[in-house]
């Protein structure tokens, strides 16, 4: 009698890490959170510059969608972060805003004012999944067992 392997059965669905259906998954949360994700209009006309980070970031298949730029986190919490010293979220220069060097950054009481919004705007993965994308991204898993 042939025991039962654990292992061998999720390869066999696709379920392992790197398999078909975690890179369904992936993907379907990068898609259902897309139009949830601010704007970044400082990065070109496109805005998109978050929504590629996510894209560029994001290893299909490991199981973990990742949005890494300097600002991700700030701009995820939806809360200004400003100098502590100053109180002043950053300065201008002729080269585009600027903060002081070497300075950690601490939330103040304003929130973000977001482009693209009432939808696009802070924590972006919770909203998405709270719309609508729970569903999605488990269909989407349903299909690509299926497979």
């Amino acid at each position: 009698m042939k025991r039962f392997n654990a292992q061998e059965c999720l390869e066999a669905l696709g379920l392992e890490k790197g398999g078909v259906v975690q890179k369904a998954i992936d993907q379907a949360v990068l898609d259902a959170c897309e139009p949830y994700i601010p704007m970044d209009l400082s990065v070109g006309a496109s805005g998109g510059g978050l929504i590629r980070s996510g894209i560029l970031n994001t290893e299909i298949g490991s199981g973990e969608v990742v949005w890494k730029t300097p600002y991700a986190h700030y701009v995820h919490e939806g809360i200004v972060y400003v100098d502590p010293v100053t109180g002043a979220a950053g300065f201008k220069t002729e080269d585009g805003w600027r903060s002081r060097s070497g300075v950690t950054k601490i939330p103040s009481e304003r929130e973000l004012q977001y482009q693209g919004a009432p939808k696009r705007g802070a924590h972006w993965v919770d909203r998405a999944m709270q719309d609508g994308g729970i569903k999605t991204v488990e269909d989407t898993a349903r299909k690509a067992v299926k497979k």
